[in-house]
């Protein structure tokens, strides 16, 4: 059934489905916890609190994926590409030297990233690609800063550029969209 073109309908999982999506959650979310459990009594040298939000978003995530996949749903494609960025990146400030004031343009990016997820069950491929674009433009210039490569006086004033040009990027777009319409 054709829609709007941004969304897909889904039809309802079998029961079967539901039960093994469940039991694919249940089984990710147990091993988390065993992750946690095994942290807590010093059995993994991890700090439970510097690996609970990796291990619960990389839990969570990868069910709703599953999930996704096999009810070939773009939303919950797009919900476990965001989760899944979200715990990469808690993950890397764990593993690594850099800190969250370093990574965080992965969170800028996370919806263009669940774009990136979603694509394989759109309905509608463009506006996938327009967030993508929109959401790693921002997290480029926001990286410029957190990298060190510049200051954020300039991050600042090109965040205001880019924003600028998607504003014009969409006028341009829109007044195109409706003379086309018009004209058809």
């Amino acid at each position: 059934m054709k829609t709007s073109g941004t969304t897909d309908v889904v039809l309802p999982l079998t029961r079967k489905q539901k039960c093994v999506c469940n039991a694919v959650m249940g089984v990710l979310l147990v091993a988390a916890g065993v992750i946690l459990a095994l942290a807590g009594t010093g059995v993994i040298s991890a700090s439970v609190r510097a690996i609970a939000a990796p291990t619960i978003l990389f839990g969570f995530g990868l069910s709703v994926l599953f999930s996704a996949i096999v009810a070939r749903n773009a939303l919950s494609m797009w919900l476990a590409g965001v989760i899944l960025a979200c715990g990469f990146t808690s993950l890397f400030a764990v593993i690594t030297t850099a800190g969250y004031s370093n990574l965080f343009p992965i969170y800028v990016a996370a919806p263009g990233i669940g774009c990136v997820f979603s694509i394989w069950f759109a309905e509608a491929k463009y506006p996938q690609v327009k967030a993508m674009v929109f959401f790693g433009a921002f997290a480029a210039v926001f990286s410029l800063a957190s990298s060190g490569a510049c200051g954020w006086g300039l991050t600042g004033g090109l965040l205001a550029a880019c924003g600028g040009l998607f504003v014009i990027a969409y006028a341009v777009e829109s007044y195109l969209r409706k003379e086309k319409d018009e004209n058809a």
